[in-house]
Parts: structure tokens; sequence; C-alpha cells
């Protein structure tokens, strides 16, 4: 038998407009005339029987057939997934069949609005319409139901003038529009006036800035009177600290040699429906990297008609948009315009892309990222195969571009050691993890239990991970990577830190705003871990220089002799420097030479981790101005630039 071809018919008195018909020939100009009365459904077999008298090839309805039974969906889903029916088309010819009036675009201003109205982003259903004088009901007609429209509106005539026919897409993109100044107005303040204690609008509380303001005048007043004793109590706290997170990283190496991850079973089982899975993808002036960003998300291992992406953009960037209306989508993508108010943070756009999402999983994808086919599937395996309180699972971050020059070599080695080691080894032990910002996969339920992302954290994912935990859900880490780009410019590079330290103090002055709660929320070793993992990261970065400038000082006051206390002490806490700038070095670059596949580590250039004491350095420098900007322009998200690579 020879193989099937897919034939593109114009409109014609034999074609069935919306169809690529597939094999077969048309057996009837109009596809309702020998068609049997009655409710399409039931088993599927009046549905497949439809579309094949309209002219749909037998292997591919039969395959939608299996496809429907699998997906709990319908036949003409599976088809509209599939690419074999044209909506656009399809909805008309739906229209005309039932002698209803076709909408191929609604007016936002005549949609009546109602408080439950957003249900419609996430299901299918009617939208009214207030014309003039009298209001429409617009429907999205289905071919299993269609002979029962059609008796319901022989019986009642006038339904003719109360009804409209419209595709789902087309009743979607009204509601995004006509709720959009009130949903973006929630989404903005929701978290604030529902859970104001983890909300990054306010900088600090009076009580913190009351705090900090003690800290300041009781630190200064030391140095200026007790100059030797504040020396070295300062110095004490730091080296006790950076001796912990150095522990910490060091507790990790050890541990994945002794404990390798588990590879989970990502296989479909069978009589297992899959979920809806909702992929968001916020962007922001990123026309350029459409093309490849659509390529990349398309081959993504799930079914069609169980995928809901959504391409997240800011109202005003019309050039992302045009990129992607250029693109072929797919009925299972939509693009999202998020409206200008409040902060412009990516943060924001997710939590406003949320409201419509459809899946009960949800994954988080960057303009450059380039995910493993098979994370969707290994994602939901961990999920069918864990218990509810696996709210979370990160997948790691590779980096494509690290023999491009120094920078992005030692960025992909902060990364190895970061996702492939420290992270694993905080999932497996069930410590609170300060997320990634991408290549995120969240339970819904748990996502809505904890409110979401915060729009006011520039680094809403490690604010989400702490929230996470506090609420009981624990994160897991998944096997299938994504690859990025990371920053070869120098200058590219220092505005991303600095908008990751700013965020991360954003979280840890949120977190800390009720100690107590806190402690109890994460548990001893918990709240122990976060201030390794978060504030660690703060003060090494802040405080880094001042290891140098300790050492430098402890050597001129034991060469001049000009110290008057014990010296002994002084000498252990200039070696213990010693130690802990080298063992920050060493603890880096060996986090990630363990987590660099064989290909990897021949690819870095060995003289590159010559620089790392200058890599660490530009972090403090990152801090430091992440310190001003937190103070100055507390919301600023300092994006960072991409471009498409081969």
């Amino acid at each position: 038998m020879a193989p099937s071809k897919t034939i593109d018919q114009p409109i014609s008195g034999n074609t069935w407009p919306g169809l690529r018909l597939v094999g077969g020939k048309h057996r009837s100009a109009d596809p309702m005339a020998s068609a049997k009365p009655g409710k399409l459904g039931g088993d599927g077999r009046d549905e497949a029987q439809f579309f094949l008298r309209c002219g749909i090839g037998k292997p591919h309805v039969d395959a939608a057939t299996r496809a429907a039974r699998i997906n709990a969906t319908t036949i003409e889903r599976e088809l509209i997934a599939e690419g074999l029916i044209e909506p656009k088309l399809y909805y008309r010819w739906l229209a005309g069949e039932l002698g209803l009036q076709h909408i191929d675009h609604i007016d936002p201003a005549e949609v009546v609005r109602l408080p439950s109205m957003d249900v419609l982003l996430r299901s299918d259903g009617p939208i009214r319409l207030s014309r003039q004088d009298r209001q429409i009901t617009v429907i999205a007609p289905e071919a299993r139901r269609l002979e029962e429209h059609k008796a319901q509106i022989r019986a009642r005539p006038g339904l003719q003038g109360d009804l409209a026919c419209a595709s789902p897409a087309i009743i979607r993109e009204a509601v995004w529009q006509a709720g959009a100044g009130d949903r973006v107005r929630q989404t903005t303040f929701q978290l604030d006036q529902d859970h104001r204690d983890t909300s990054a609008r306010r900088v600090m509380t009076a009580a913190q800035g009351f705090l900090l303001g003690l800290v300041l005048f009781f630190s200064m007043t030391g140095i200026l009177l007790w100059p030797f004793l504040a020396f070295t109590m300062l110095h004490l706290v730091l080296t006790l600290f950076f001796s912990g997170c150095i522990l910490l990283r060091l507790t990790a190496l050890i541990a994945s040699g002794l404990m390798p991850q588990k590879l989970c079973q990502a296989d479909i089982t069978d009589g297992v429906r899959l979920p809806v899975y909702t992929v968001l993808v916020a962007l922001h002036d990123e026309a350029a990297m459409v093309p490849a960003l659509v390529s990349r998300i398309s081959a993504l291992r799930w079914p069609k008609s169980r995928l809901d992406i959504k391409y997240v953009c800011e109202a005003d960037d019309v050039a992302t948009i045009s990129a992607l209306l250029a693109q072929n989508l797919g009925p299972q993508s939509e693009i999202v315009r998020t409206p200008g108010f409040g902060p412009r943070t990516k943060p924001k756009a997710l939590q406003y892309a949320l409201q419509g999402a459809r899946g009960s999983l949800i994954a988080v994808y960057d303009a450059e990222d380039k995910p493993a086919p098979g994370q969707l599937l290994e994602a939901w395996s961990a999920f069918f195969h864990g218990d509810a309180r696996l709210g979370c699972l990160q997948a790691p971050l590779a980096i494509a571009n690290l023999r491009s020059n120094w920078i992005s070599g030692l960025f992909a080695l902060e990364y190895s050691g970061l996702f492939r080691v420290l992270i694993p080894f905080l999932a497996r032990a069930g410590m609170p993890i300060p997320l990634g910002g991408t290549s995120n996969h969240f339970r819904r339920s748990a996502l809505d239990a904890v409110g979401g992302w915060d729009p006011h954290n520039v680094t809403e994912d490690a604010d989400l991970g702490m929230r996470l935990y506090a609420h009981g859900y624990r994160t897991g880490t998944l096997r299938s990577a994504t690859v990025e780009t990371a920053p070869v410019s120098l200058d590219v590079w220092i505005r991303q830190r600095t908008r990751w330290l700013k965020g991360w103090t954003q979280t840890w002055l949120v977190v800390m705003r009720r100690p107590m709660r806190t402690f109890r929320a994460l548990g001893p070793v918990g709240f122990l871990v976060f201030q390794l993992m978060i504030a660690g990261m703060l003060v090494s970065a802040l405080a880094h220089p001042l290891m140098f400038v300790f050492i430098g000082l402890t050597l001129i006051w034991l060469v001049s002799g000009t110290m008057t206390a014990d010296p002994t002490l002084y000498n252990i806490l200039m070696w213990a420097d010693f130690i802990n700038i080298s063992g920050s070095y060493l603890a880096f670059i060996a986090l990630g030479f363990r987590g660099f596949t064989k290909h990897e580590r021949t690819r870095i250039r060995k003289r590159w981790l010559m620089l790392t004491p200058v890599y660490w350095l530009l972090m403090s420098f990152s801090g430091w101005r992440a310190l001003g900007q937190l103070m100055t322009n507390t919301h600023l998200w300092e994006k960072t630039p991409h471009h498409p690579t081969s």
C-alpha cells in the first residue's frame, strides 16, 4: 500500500475548508450529508466516522483516535494539534453548518466582564458580548456535539440571533485583553496584600531598619574607640562564616562521589494519562532568539494536545511579538502580552501568565535555553513516582560557550559545581534550595499554595525555593540538562551578577523579617543551610577583599611589633585567612570539575583557572554595586542580552 500524502487544497465546492486532507477522496461536499443523526462521541467511533467522511485519511484518523483515548481528549483536538485541521477555517465552516455568525476578532470592549471570566483562559467555554442593544453568546462548537447543536437550534430558531461561533483561541485572546487591567493589578499586588511578610515590595521592615541602624552605630563606635577589638571580632565572625561555606561545599563534593544521583525512569506507563503540561517562556527584547527558541521548544517530547505553551512578552515589545507571529507556533501555543504596569520583571510576567495556565505541571524556560527533548517526560515521571511533598524539580544548566573566553569558562565551572554537585546534594539531604531562574518544573498546586512568583523580587527563583521549603514542599533534581550560553562581556556579566546579588539580598531580608518563625519553618539544619547559601554568597562576595586586607594588616602589625595584644590569636587568624581564601578557590574549581563531563574538562582552558581570584573580586564589585542599587533602584531588572548561536 502506497503511503498516504498530505494534500493542501484551496477552498472549493469539493473541499471542506479548514482541513488539510490526508489521503482518500472527498466523499461529500457536505460532510454531514451522510453522517448519522445523534450526538457524536461515545467511544469515539461516530466522531472518527465523521472525520473520515470529511476526507481525513484513515491512518491519521486511527492515530488520532488512539491518541484521544490515551490522552483523554477528542479526535478533533488531536487532529488540530497535529496540524491536520486549520482552526480558523474549521470554525468558520462549523459556523456555516450551524447557520451562525462566525467571528474572527472580538473587540475586548464588547466582552461582558464577569468575576469568573478568567476560567475561560484555562478551559474552553462560551463568552458573552454586549453589542448595541443586545447580548450574544460566542461558542466554540465541537464536532462530536454538532448534531446536538443543530437540534437545539432547530428547536429554538431564535438562538441563531443570540449565538455566534469563534475558535477557542479567539475567545481566549478576548479574555486576556478584556481583563488585562484588573488581572495585572491583582498579579502585581496580591502576594503583598495576602502575605505581606513574604513580598519584596518593601526593601525592609521598620524593625529591620532599626536593627540595621543599631548595628552600624555600634560597629562604627567600636572601630573608633576600640579598633583592635572591633577588628578582631569582625575577623572572627567572617572567618567562621567563610569556613562554614567552604565546609558545606566540601561536604557536597565528598557526597557526590559516595551518593551518585539516580536516573529517573522516564518511560510512559501503560494506562497512565499524561497531564497537561504548561511551558512558560518569558521574553523581553528577544526577537533575534525567537526562531531558534520556537524550534527548541517544539522539540520537547510531549503529546501536542496535552501541551500549553505560553510565550510571555511585554505588551509594548513589538519586535519580539512580531517575530513570534512570524513563526508557525501551532494551536498548543499562544502569546501572552503583559501590560506595562508595576515593575517590569520576569516574575511579574510569569505570575501574570500563570493565571491562564491550563496544566497541572508548569515548566519555566528562558529565551536562550535548549532543554533536553526528554526533560518534560523525566520531570513528569519524577512527580508521578514522588509524593505530594515533591513540589519542584530543578534541571541542571550546562554552558555551551565555555570556550569563548575566561569569563564564560569560569561561569561554566561555577554552574557545573552549583547545578550538578551542590544542588543535587541539598536535594538528597532534603534541604532548602535556591532555585535557578530557568528549567524549573512545578506542581501547579504547590505554586498556588505558596502564592506563586513575587513580582517585586529580581531573583524570583531563590525566593520561591525558600517559600516552597517553608510550606513543607521539597525540591528534587533532574538529569536532563538545559543548555545555555554564558555572558562573554564583562559589562553584561557584572549587570547580571548585580541583579542576582540584589535579589539574594531581597530574599534574605524577606525571609529574616520573622527570624523565629523562619527558624521553626525551616528547622535548625535548614535555617543553617539557608544562611550559608544565601547570606554566605552575599558575605563571601562583599567581604572577599577584606580577607586580603586582614592578611595585610596582620602581617604589618606582626612585623612592626606595634600589636599590644597576644600575637598568637592573630597568627591563627592570618593562617585561617590563607586557608579560607585558598579553600574557597579550590572548592570552586573542584566542584566545577567534579560536575563537568569528560568532554567539558578537555574544552576549558586550564590557564583560565589562574584567574579565579579575579573572578571572585569581580563578584565583590558586583555585590557592592547591588547594595547601592538596592537602595536607589530596588526593582530594576538589568536584562541579560542574548544572541543566536549555531
